[in-house]
């Protein structure tokens, strides 16, 4: 029997092994945090999580850190596609 073809990846997108251990950490209910909170613990680490996981990319394509841009979703990165910006 052969494992089935997934092809509705508008539902949702099954996560790699290796995306999902380096994610472990942040699942954790203990450690989550607003990286814009600046007034605690748990904000101070989320943030540098993501400065951590931004510099990282940029590695890897050759870029500047700043000029890696996170998203929430398809249409918030849409937008910032086609009407520029940064998204706040």
């Amino acid at each position: 029997m052969t494992a089935p073809l997934y092809l509705d990846h508008l539902a949702s997108t099954p996560l790699d092994p290796a995306v999902f251990e380096a994610m472990r950490p942040w699942l954790d209910p203990a450690a989550v945090g607003n990286p814009h909170a600046a007034r605690h613990r748990p904000g101070w680490r989320a943030a540098e999580a993501i400065d951590a996981a931004r510099a990282e990319v940029a590695a890897l394509i050759g870029a500047r850190p700043g000029e890696i841009l996170f998203t929430g979703g398809a249409t918030e990165a849409n937008n910032l596609a086609l009407l520029g910006g940064t998204p706040e």
